[in-house]
């Protein structure tokens, strides 16, 4: 009877070491999750701009007739003087002193240097992605005939095995 359950307990001991070893692995199919990578490079310009204004001819105008009053000039008073003013001139002013004619024009200041500044901006977005695919490519036949013939290899020493065991228990008595 011990005889018998010693069989019985090696026989299912190498019935789980055979089917542990013969359950193959298979790993999950599960994609890793894609990878986004975004590289931005921003470049800045500055451009300093320098510009000139035209101003256009101006003048301004005076008219009146002289006359000599006892030996000496003198702006004749009878007729009016003609004045004319420019855009950006006044009037001219007169003056007669002494047999001396002065004549004065003033202008206004004019400012005519203008700068500026562009500033230009240009920004470069790169985006990688990366997708990791499964690879779908078929075994082979000759694969495939090499994988059914290495189970039905690791069955037949599995049985063996077994049988090797099951001989050498009822050879040694306990």
């Amino acid at each position: 009877m011990k005889n018998l359950k010693l069989k019985f307990c090696l026989s299912i001991f190498c019935f789980v070491v055979l089917a542990t070893t013969l359950v193959a692995c298979k790993s999950s199919s599960v994609v890793p999750p894609t990878t986004t990578e975004t590289t931005t490079t921003t470049t800045t310009k500055e451009v300093v701009r320098d510009t000139v204004f035209e101003v256009l001819q101006d003048s301004s105008y005076y008219k009146a007739y002289l006359e000599c009053i006892n030996g000496k000039v003198a702006i004749k008073q009878d007729v009016k003087p003609i004045l004319t003013p420019g855009k950006n001139l006044e009037p001219p002013k007169v003056n007669l002193k002494d047999n001396v004619l002065t004549v004065d024009c003033k202008a206004e200041a004019i400012k005519l240097f203008a700068q500026w500044k562009d500033v230009y901006t240009k920004e470069h977005k790169q985006i990688t992605q990366k997708i990791p695919y499964p690879v779908e490519k078929e075994l082979t036949w000759w694969q495939k005939t090499q994988m059914i013939l290495g189970d039905i290899f690791l069955v037949i020493i599995g049985l063996l095995i077994i049988v090797v065991v099951l001989r050498l228990t009822s050879v040694i008595k306990i």
